[in-house]
């Protein structure tokens, strides 16, 4: 095993303990603990760190240590709201060039999806992996390599929000519901309603992951409503942003 899989293995053992709230936000990722509970050396911890500081993950203090990231209602709405943007205009896009292929692809997600829901007790981290699946798919068609950076980045930043949301039945169930339509609507070819259900999937999340956020994370004012355009009810018309190429 290379210097470079084991700093990917640590990189993936710390942030699973991160997303599944092992790990708390502010509290300090100490190397000693982290190399004994992982049987590792302390190169490949100190590299893993790096890059989940990069994803924004944890934070690096000097003189301190490196802390699990904290997030506040500002951050929280910053976030979702960018990524509905982002996701309406990656569906635009990727709805020009889908196939009927991809569309089984995105159905298998969504039938994952569904038997990990309907299994006692339900497997959250697998539910996230197919939804990741699903999500993946479709910023792969849109095909703008930049946005997708993005995608992933905010992604990384709000996994854990998005895990704890996922412990909410009722979300959990919207959540999927949520994809049954969206997948529906992309095979009836029809964009507007795909777009729309897929700007407003993402920004309930946001409304759930603020009540869940605790009193202290409000340090930072947040927009009570969504801002005029991103309405639920809006759609962006991307077409003049489709690749030339």
């Amino acid at each position: 095993m290379n210097v470079e899989s084991l700093v990917d293995l640590a990189k993936k053992h710390i942030l699973e303990l991160i997303i599944t709230g092992v790990y708390k936000p502010g509290q300090q990722l100490k190397e000693d603990e982290i190399c004994k509970r992982f049987r590792f050396s302390r190169p490949p911890i100190r590299e893993a760190f790096k890059m989940l500081e990069a994803e924004g993950l944890v934070t690096r203090k000097p003189r301190c240590g490196v802390f699990v990231a904290k997030m506040t209602r500002k951050d929280i709405w910053e976030v979702y709201t960018l990524k509905s943007v982002i996701y309406q205009m990656a569906t635009s896009l990727a709805m020009a060039v889908m196939t009927d292929t991809d569309l089984e692809a995105l159905e298998t997600a969504v039938n994952q999806m569904t038997t990990c829901v309907a299994t006692e007790p339900v497997v959250l981290r697998q539910y996230q992996l197919h939804h990741r699946a699903f999500h993946e798919i479709v910023m792969t068609l849109a095909g703008n390599s930049r946005l997708a950076q993005v995608e992933n980045n905010l992604r990384f930043q709000i996994s854990r929000i998005s895990y704890n949301s996922l412990k909410n039945p009722a979300h959990l169930k919207s959540s999927l519901e949520y994809h049954r339509q969206i997948l529906a609507a992309m095979k009836k070819r029809d964009r507007a309603l795909a777009c729309r259900l897929m700007k407003e999937h993402v920004l309930d999340a946001l409304d759930l992951a603020l009540t869940l956020l605790p009193a202290d994370s409000s340090e930072a004012p947040v927009h009570d409503e969504t801002p005029c355009f991103l309405s639920h009810g809006d759609i962006i018309d991307f077409d003049m942003a489709a690749s030339p190429v």
